[in-house]
């Protein structure tokens, strides 16, 4: 059965992603597992209820109920011959770290995991977890640079180094940009520009920029907020 599904999920990849197999079929992990298979990539979702198999049964490759915390169940639908899975197990904390454990164990290249607290992430780290994803606590952090308005979006790529999408602010208008000075003055680089009506293109050191300008900002957070508030 192992070498049968592994078989059919690789046979009909269509992008440079392996196969994902998703455990938990919740907000979070239910959400994923449908954005990956609408761009082409072979998800394997796996639940702990009837009930959530069938809702997303549709709408992946392949999908199963089973008790994760058995290693044993996870050979029988061949978990450990896939190179990429992803633990959306999130408030049933038992649940989330003894599947993480059986995943390590059974070798599993490339483990992802949801945590919902500090101790929770702390522990899937020391368990070999390969990445700790934290959905609420990373929306709480994005919200929180938007709510002043100045912002249309943020995402932190990096411990203290993230980019903004913003309208062109004021210190960047009226004259050509000076990229090394703004990094060296301000802590934060011009990435791209998109004109009113155009479409986003790499922003050119010592071009100039419209206040109908949409801009990609990159710095750290506290460098960016400061920068967006400068009145010239």
């Amino acid at each position: 059965m192992a070498s049968t599904l592994g078989s059919r999920l690789r046979g009909k990849q269509r992008i440079n992603i392996t196969p994902v197999v998703v455990i938990g079929l919740g907000r979070f992990g239910g959400a994923l597992a449908h954005e990956l298979t609408r761009y082409g990539v072979e998800v394997l979702g796996i639940a702990s209820t009837e009930k959530r198999v069938r809702t997303y049964a549709p709408m992946l490759t392949d999908a199963a109920v089973a008790d994760t915390t058995d290693a044993e169940a996870l050979r029988q639908l061949g978990v450990a011959e896939m190179e990429r899975v992803v633990i959306g197990i999130g408030a049933h904390l038992e649940a989330s770290i003894l599947t993480a454990s059986n995943l390590v164990e059974l070798g599993v290249p490339d483990i992802w995991a949801k945590a919902d607290s500090d101790s929770h992430a702390r522990i899937l780290r020391q368990l070999g977890v390969h990445h700790v994803i934290r959905p609420e606590h990373d929306t709480g952090r994005r919200v929180a640079h938007l709510l002043g308005g100045r912002f249309q979006d943020f995402a932190e790529l990096a411990p203290n180094y993230g980019v903004i999408t913003m309208s062109t602010p004021r210190p960047l208008l009226g004259a050509p940009v000076d990229s090394a000075a703004l990094w060296r003055d301000f802590g934060v680089q011009v990435v791209s520009v998109r004109s009113a009506e155009g479409v986003w293109q790499p922003f050119s050191p010592g071009a100039g920029l419209a206040a109908t300008d949409l801009v990609v900002l990159a710095g750290a957070p506290d460098d960016l907020e400061r920068f967006s508030q400068l009145k010239a």
